[in-house]
Protein backbone atom coordinates (compact mmCIF):
# COMPACT_ATOMS: atom_id res chain seq x y z
CA UNK A 1 0.00 0.00 0.00
CA UNK A 2 2.89 2.37 -0.22
CA UNK A 3 2.67 2.56 -3.63
CA UNK A 4 -1.45 2.61 -3.94
CA UNK A 5 -3.03 6.02 -3.31
CA UNK A 6 -6.84 5.08 -1.82
CA UNK A 7 -9.17 7.40 -3.61
CA UNK A 8 -11.53 8.86 -0.98
CA UNK A 9 -14.68 9.62 -3.85
CA UNK A 10 -18.18 9.35 -3.12
CA UNK A 11 -17.72 9.62 0.60
CA UNK A 12 -19.23 12.57 3.24
CA UNK A 13 -16.41 14.17 5.84
CA UNK A 14 -17.83 11.69 8.73
CA UNK A 15 -17.59 8.65 5.72
CA UNK A 16 -13.85 9.55 5.59
CA UNK A 17 -13.11 9.61 9.10
CA UNK A 18 -14.77 6.87 10.05
CA UNK A 19 -13.60 4.65 7.20
CA UNK A 20 -9.95 6.01 8.19
CA UNK A 21 -10.53 5.69 11.91
CA UNK A 22 -10.76 1.98 11.22
CA UNK A 23 -8.67 1.06 8.07
CA UNK A 24 -5.83 4.19 8.27
CA UNK A 25 -3.15 2.17 9.69
CA UNK A 26 -2.70 0.23 6.53
CA UNK A 27 -3.04 3.20 4.49
CA UNK A 28 -0.34 5.92 3.27
CA UNK A 29 -1.01 7.37 0.47
CA UNK A 30 -4.83 9.31 0.11
CA UNK A 31 -6.02 11.02 -3.15
CA UNK A 32 -8.39 13.95 -2.54
CA UNK A 33 -10.35 15.09 -5.45
CA UNK A 34 -12.72 17.70 -6.44
CA UNK A 35 -15.95 16.29 -5.45
CA UNK A 36 -14.50 16.50 -1.73
CA UNK A 37 -12.35 19.57 -2.26
CA UNK A 38 -15.16 21.84 -3.35
CA UNK A 39 -17.34 20.85 -0.69
CA UNK A 40 -15.41 20.72 2.59
CA UNK A 41 -11.90 22.69 1.45
CA UNK A 42 -8.50 23.33 2.75
CA UNK A 43 -9.94 21.88 6.39
CA UNK A 44 -10.36 18.53 5.06
CA UNK A 45 -7.13 18.06 3.82
CA UNK A 46 -5.37 19.51 6.60
CA UNK A 47 -7.45 17.31 9.01
CA UNK A 48 -6.36 13.88 7.32
CA UNK A 49 -3.18 15.03 6.72
CA UNK A 50 -2.58 15.77 11.21
CA UNK A 51 -4.53 13.01 12.28
CA UNK A 52 -3.30 10.24 9.89
CA UNK A 53 -0.03 11.34 8.53
CA UNK A 54 0.06 10.53 5.43
CA UNK A 55 0.80 11.79 2.03
CA UNK A 56 -1.85 13.51 0.04
CA UNK A 57 -2.61 13.61 -3.83
CA UNK A 58 -4.93 16.53 -4.48
CA UNK A 59 -6.27 16.26 -7.83
CA UNK A 60 -7.65 18.80 -9.26
CA UNK A 61 -7.01 18.29 -12.83
CA UNK A 62 -6.65 22.01 -13.16
CA UNK A 63 -7.17 22.84 -16.65
CA UNK A 64 -7.58 26.66 -17.76
CA UNK A 65 -5.37 29.46 -18.95
CA UNK A 66 -2.20 29.70 -18.17
CA UNK A 67 -2.60 32.72 -15.85
CA UNK A 68 -5.95 31.42 -14.07
CA UNK A 69 -4.65 27.97 -13.21
CA UNK A 70 -0.74 29.74 -12.45
CA UNK A 71 -2.96 32.11 -9.99
CA UNK A 72 -4.87 28.85 -8.51
CA UNK A 73 -1.48 26.84 -6.97
CA UNK A 74 -0.43 30.03 -5.87
CA UNK A 75 -3.80 30.20 -3.31
CA UNK A 76 -2.92 26.46 -2.40
CA UNK A 77 0.95 27.56 -1.00
CA UNK A 78 -0.46 27.11 2.72
CA UNK A 79 -1.27 22.98 2.36
CA UNK A 80 0.90 20.40 2.39
CA UNK A 81 0.34 18.82 -0.83
CA UNK A 82 2.51 15.88 -2.13
CA UNK A 83 0.86 15.48 -5.32
CA UNK A 84 -1.15 18.07 -7.43
CA UNK A 85 -2.61 17.87 -11.13
CA UNK A 86 -3.27 19.78 -14.00
CA UNK A 87 -4.41 18.32 -17.12
CA UNK A 88 -2.01 18.13 -20.01
CA UNK A 89 -4.81 19.27 -22.38
CA UNK A 90 -4.64 22.76 -21.12
CA UNK A 91 -1.76 23.20 -23.64
CA UNK A 92 1.93 24.24 -23.26
CA UNK A 93 1.72 27.43 -22.30
CA UNK A 94 -0.15 26.33 -18.89
CA UNK A 95 2.02 23.56 -18.01
CA UNK A 96 4.95 25.82 -18.15
CA UNK A 97 3.24 28.83 -16.18
CA UNK A 98 2.21 25.74 -13.76
CA UNK A 99 5.57 24.42 -13.35
CA UNK A 100 6.96 27.89 -12.43
CA UNK A 101 3.90 28.62 -10.03
CA UNK A 102 4.36 25.10 -8.26
CA UNK A 103 8.38 25.16 -8.14
CA UNK A 104 8.05 28.69 -6.53
CA UNK A 105 5.13 28.05 -4.27
CA UNK A 106 4.38 24.90 -3.55
CA UNK A 107 8.14 23.49 -3.79
CA UNK A 108 8.02 20.29 -2.10
CA UNK A 109 4.88 19.16 -4.27
CA UNK A 110 5.25 16.86 -7.41
CA UNK A 111 3.13 18.38 -10.19
CA UNK A 112 1.40 15.34 -12.18
CA UNK A 113 -0.29 15.80 -15.57
CA UNK A 114 -3.43 14.29 -16.25
CA UNK A 115 -3.14 12.66 -19.64
CA UNK A 116 -6.34 10.53 -21.14
CA UNK A 117 -8.96 9.89 -18.50
CA UNK A 118 -9.10 5.97 -18.54
CA UNK A 119 -12.99 6.79 -19.02
CA UNK A 120 -12.49 7.73 -22.63
CA UNK A 121 -11.78 5.13 -25.35
CA UNK A 122 -10.42 4.64 -28.64
CA UNK A 123 -13.89 5.75 -30.38
CA UNK A 124 -14.17 8.62 -27.87
CA UNK A 125 -10.22 9.89 -28.40
CA UNK A 126 -10.84 9.92 -31.96
CA UNK A 127 -13.99 11.99 -31.80
CA UNK A 128 -12.44 14.65 -28.88
CA UNK A 129 -8.67 14.60 -30.08
CA UNK A 130 -9.00 13.44 -33.90
CA UNK A 131 -6.68 10.91 -33.54
CA UNK A 132 -5.75 7.37 -31.73
CA UNK A 133 -5.39 6.84 -28.21
CA UNK A 134 -1.71 6.06 -29.18
CA UNK A 135 -1.11 8.97 -30.56
CA UNK A 136 -2.61 11.25 -28.16
CA UNK A 137 -1.24 9.99 -25.37
CA UNK A 138 2.91 10.48 -27.11
CA UNK A 139 1.64 13.59 -27.91
CA UNK A 140 0.89 14.71 -24.18
CA UNK A 141 4.00 12.59 -23.05
CA UNK A 142 6.22 15.12 -25.02
CA UNK A 143 4.50 17.90 -23.48
CA UNK A 144 4.67 17.02 -19.83
CA UNK A 145 8.51 16.15 -20.62
CA UNK A 146 9.10 19.49 -21.81
CA UNK A 147 7.36 21.03 -19.30
CA UNK A 148 9.67 19.18 -16.73
CA UNK A 149 6.46 17.53 -14.59
CA UNK A 150 7.22 15.69 -12.25
CA UNK A 151 5.07 12.69 -13.10
CA UNK A 152 2.03 11.25 -15.38
CA UNK A 153 -1.34 9.95 -14.75
CA UNK A 154 -1.78 7.10 -17.47
CA UNK A 155 -4.02 4.09 -17.69
CA UNK A 156 -1.57 0.87 -17.46
CA UNK A 157 -2.36 0.47 -21.11
CA UNK A 158 -0.35 3.43 -22.00
CA UNK A 159 2.67 2.60 -20.44
CA UNK A 160 4.78 1.04 -23.02
CA UNK A 161 5.34 4.11 -24.51
CA UNK A 162 7.19 5.51 -21.48
CA UNK A 163 11.11 4.75 -21.41
CA UNK A 164 13.22 4.82 -18.11
CA UNK A 165 15.39 7.70 -20.15
CA UNK A 166 11.80 10.13 -20.27
CA UNK A 167 12.57 10.58 -16.55
CA UNK A 168 8.97 10.63 -15.34
CA UNK A 169 6.90 8.30 -12.90
CA UNK A 170 3.79 7.55 -13.39
CA UNK A 171 0.23 6.97 -11.53
CA UNK A 172 -2.27 4.85 -12.84
CA UNK A 173 -5.99 5.19 -11.93
CA UNK A 174 -8.65 2.56 -13.69
CA UNK A 175 -7.38 -0.54 -11.12
CA UNK A 176 -9.50 -3.04 -10.41
CA UNK A 177 -9.26 -6.14 -8.71
CA UNK A 178 -11.27 -7.90 -10.96
CA UNK A 179 -11.27 -6.20 -14.79
CA UNK A 180 -14.61 -7.41 -15.29
CA UNK A 181 -15.58 -4.73 -12.23
CA UNK A 182 -15.62 -1.53 -14.34
CA UNK A 183 -17.82 0.70 -13.20
CA UNK A 184 -17.59 4.19 -15.42
CA UNK A 185 -13.58 3.29 -16.72
CA UNK A 186 -13.54 1.45 -19.85
CA UNK A 187 -9.52 1.01 -20.13
CA UNK A 188 -8.83 -1.15 -16.93
CA UNK A 189 -6.41 -3.72 -15.32
CA UNK A 190 -5.27 -5.62 -12.46
CA UNK A 191 -3.02 -4.27 -9.53
CA UNK A 192 -0.70 -7.15 -10.56
CA UNK A 193 -0.79 -6.59 -14.45
CA UNK A 194 -0.20 -2.60 -14.14
CA UNK A 195 3.18 -3.03 -11.64
CA UNK A 196 4.25 -5.66 -14.53
CA UNK A 197 3.58 -3.07 -16.83
CA UNK A 198 6.06 -0.46 -15.49
CA UNK A 199 3.58 1.74 -13.20
CA UNK A 200 4.93 3.46 -10.44
CA UNK A 201 1.80 4.27 -8.08
CA UNK A 202 -1.68 3.29 -8.68
CA UNK A 203 -4.78 4.92 -7.51
CA UNK A 204 -7.72 2.77 -6.32
CA UNK A 205 -11.24 4.19 -4.48
CA UNK A 206 -14.33 1.68 -4.98
CA UNK A 207 -12.72 -1.36 -4.99
CA UNK A 208 -10.84 -0.78 -1.09
CA UNK A 209 -13.68 1.19 -0.02
CA UNK A 210 -16.11 -2.00 -0.85
CA UNK A 211 -13.70 -4.70 0.28
CA UNK A 212 -11.56 -3.18 2.76
CA UNK A 213 -10.05 -6.40 3.68
CA UNK A 214 -7.88 -6.31 0.42
CA UNK A 215 -5.90 -3.34 2.17
CA UNK A 216 -4.75 -5.74 4.97
CA UNK A 217 -4.35 -8.02 1.59
CA UNK A 218 -2.16 -5.38 -0.67
CA UNK A 219 0.20 -4.34 2.06
CA UNK A 220 1.35 -7.38 2.65
CA UNK A 221 1.36 -8.93 -1.08
CA UNK A 222 4.53 -8.78 -3.13
CA UNK A 223 3.23 -7.29 -6.35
Amino acid sequence: MDKIFLALDNMTREEVFSFLDEHGKNIKLIKIGMELFYKYGPTLLREVKEKYNVSIFLDLKLHDIPNTVSSAIKSLKDLDIDFLTVHISGGQSMLEASRKSCSEHLPKTKLIGVSILTSIDEQECLSVYNQSLSNTFKTFLRSAIKAKLDGIVCSPHELAFISKDDKIFTICPGIRTEVSTKDDQKRVTTPKEAFQKGANYLVMGRALRHKPELITYLNKEQL
